[in-house]
């Protein structure tokens, strides 16, 4: 029996992605989605769970920042930072807290899945300043969240996952789409955008999640969000950042999507090269890459 949007709702609310109070990390991961929130919003997001004010405050206290004065207030992090950088710091944080809410039985280490998402945002997200391009908070919560349909699929159906893992496994070069769509009942591209569309997600998030693997099959309008998502995941992949259902290396060329954004091969190995220390600023300490 085909599995509808409605078993991919009940799967997201079994593993606690939908529903739960309104200071849930998955509900939190939603609001700062909103582009147009201010800073002042931001810090009133952020607030109401300590545990990710803790962590912003970390961060900008950082040597990776620089600062030479303690940082003690959300105020100032956000002078420091910026509005965009405190916003992708608390949504990593997020991320990492409702990734790792899934069973312990489960094939895919949560850990590798969220530092893989993490360390894909942050490369995206370098990628669309250096292109000079107005949507740097957009595409690093995209790729942040590109992957986030993974646990939801393992949850419907983890018979197919397992033989989805085992098949690349015997033959990395094999396509993925074409695997999954043989082996697994639903797409973990599928299972992000129903996830997406009930949290209410801007429309070019939910797109470039559910088409990163080909951003050529993307509707016209987010198709550059979902370039940049690509790049970023192809970054991740080369910083090492992996995990059992995303291949050490993605077949879609890379110089020709750089060339569309109008960046050059130049502007990748210093983004890959600072990968690892900024996504160890944002993931818990426990969670090593």
């Amino acid at each position: 029996m085909a599995i509808t949007d409605a078993d991919i709702v009940r799967a997201a609310t079994s593993l606690g992605i939908i529903g739960g109070g309104a200071h849930t990390a998955h509900r939190i991961l939603a609001t700062l989605c909103d582009a147009s929130l201010d800073a002042r919003q931001i810090a009133e997001v952020i607030q109401r769970e300590p545990g990710l004010a803790a962590r912003v405050l970390k961060v900008a206290n950082s040597a990776f920042y620089g600062s030479s004065r303690h940082i003690a207030t959300l105020d100032r992090a956000l002078m420091l930072l910026g509005l965009d950088a405190v916003r992708g710091i608390a949504a990593a944080a997020c991320l990492d807290r409702s990734v790792a809410r899934r069973s312990p039985a489960a094939a895919i280490d949560p850990q590798a899945l969220a530092h893989h998402c993490v360390a894909s945002a942050f490369a995206a997200e370098a990628l669309t300043k250096q292109a000079g391009r107005a949507i740097p908070a957009e595409a690093f919560m995209a790729a942040l969240l590109h992957d986030f349909g993974v646990p939801v699929q393992e949850r419907l159906d983890s018979v197919g996952v397992l033989k989805l893992m085992e098949a690349l496994a015997a033959d990395p070069d094999a396509s993925y789409n074409t695997l999954e769509e043989s082996l697994v009942q639903v797409g973990h591209g599928r299972c992000a955008e129903v996830v997406f569309d009930h949290w209410h997600l801007p429309q070019g998030i939910v797109f470039a999640a559910r088409y990163h693997d080909d951003p050529a099959q993307a509707p016209g309008p987010a198709r550059q969000l979902t370039t940049l998502v690509h790049l970023g995941v192809q970054l991740a992949l080369q910083a090492g950042f992996t995990h059992p259902l995303e291949p050490r290396q993605l077949r879609v060329p890379r110089e020709p999507l750089l060339r569309s954004m109008g960046l050059s091969e130049s502007a990748v190995d210093p983004i890959v090269a600072g990968l690892s220390e900024r996504v160890l600023l944002v993931v818990e300490p426990s969670n090593p890459p």
